[in-house]
């Protein structure tokens, strides 16, 4: 990049992420206000994943396709490692996947180079009992990144009974920064509907809250069904139950106002198999979330930040529908003042989560993180 004589030069940033889904797309932007921002992904392989395919404004775009290696156990991110030798950024943030090579390889060029690594991941929350490998495996981890950078404080918890040394973990909490939120006082918490927003996949069981729903409804409550999200499991539902009058059926939605209309129908957001983010996008339309209550099965970490009758409800998974729909009758059940309440929670939440805005933090952490490698 040109700069004149008395211009200091700006630091460059490479954000790397295997795809780039729509919830980091303001990540990039607020890192490219600041840095001169390179962004490595695979948005082909987004589409096929039913995300919204994004663009990141104002900074350099790198198409990194993965492949598969060793039957998929192992994986590779193409267009990113060379780019790192020959540019020789001042600072790399990275999906922290140890089952990527390249992810490795990215770690060993900026300790060679002397680069700051940021490694934004997980943690092990999902191992109750880690095998000491995979222990090893983070402890190296946290060890050469600059700092490793945790989605939930279950995480940071995961790595630090681990034993990874404490001062190289910090947590910014995986959020959605959303343009339009409904705030709990723009609903009655009346509404009979229940609102599923993910990607209709292996994993989501949103059988299950049909089935659960279904058993409510002949139980005498009156339940409606709100479903946005395509997928591959599309037709499968399509064909089952295209034909049920009280499951709306709205597709892929990517329209933050779109969404919020739809939510406006709705008392809660359940999600009846293993979430992530679905969580986030519930807290912030003033939904109270409805998950299964085994936090290391979820395919995210965020649904920790549910606390049972507080600002949301968990249900046993173990049950099924017919312990689905027993937390579903006792919600519909509810005065709707208590409803209300868990609803402020639940948004409050949301709010806790972008105060600052996971961009903000990220900027903040390559300007003033002073440690070394």
């Amino acid at each position: 990049m040109n700069t004149t004589k008395n211009s200091p030069r700006k630091h460059t940033v490479f954000y790397i992420q295997p795809i780039l889904a729509g919830y980091r797309a303001p990540i990039i932007k607020k890192l490219a206000s600041i840095f001169e921002t390179s962004a490595f992904y695979d948005n082909s392989d987004a589409i096929k994943q039913g995300h919204m395919a994004v663009s990141s404004d104002n900074s350099t775009t790198v198409q990194s396709p993965s492949i598969s290696l060793l039957g998929g156990r192992l994986f590779y991110q193409k267009n990113v490692v060379l780019r790192v030798f020959q540019d020789k950024p001042d600072a790399v943030i990275t999906f922290a996947n140890p089952r990527f090579i390249s992810f490795w390889m990215i770690m060993i060029a900026c300790r060679i180079l002397n680069l700051k690594f940021y490694a934004h991941g997980q943690g092990l929350y999902a191992y109750t009992n880690p095998s000491k490998f995979r222990k090893m495996m983070y402890k190296t981890i946290c060890r050469y990144s600059t700092k490793y950078v945790c989605y939930t404080e279950l995480s940071k918890k995961s790595l630090l009974d681990a034993e990874c040394l404490p001062e190289k973990l910090i947590t910014i909490k995986n959020s959605l920064e959303l343009e339009t939120t409904v705030t709990p006082n723009q609903k009655k918490y009346t509404e009979n509907g229940v609102l599923f927003i993910g990607r209709l996949r292996d994993g989501c069981r949103l059988d299950i809250l049909i089935k659960a729903i279904q058993l409510s409804r002949n139980n005498g409550a009156d339940l409606e069904l709100h479903v946005i999200g395509s997928g591959q499991l599309t037709d499968h539902y399509m064909n089952h139950y295209k034909n049920i009058s009280w499951i709306h059926w709205h597709g892929a939605v990517h329209n933050n106002h779109d969404i919020a209309k739809i939510s406006k129908l709705c008392r809660i957001g359940c999600y009846p198999g293993d979430a992530g983010l679905s969580i986030v996008h519930y807290l912030s339309l003033g939904l109270p979330p409805l998950v299964h209550h085994n936090i290391e099965n979820h395919m995210g970490p965020e649904p920790s930040y549910i606390t049972n009758n507080e600002n949301g409800f968990l249900f046993d998974p173990k049950l099924n529908e017919v312990g689905l729909s027993a937390v579903l009758d006792h919600i519909w059940q509810l005065p709707t003042e208590t409803i209300k309440n868990v609803a402020n929670a639940s948004f409050a939440t949301y709010l806790d989560l972008n105060n600052p805005p996971m961009g903000d933090q990220f900027v903040k952490l390559v300007l003033e993180n002073k440690c070394k490698l």
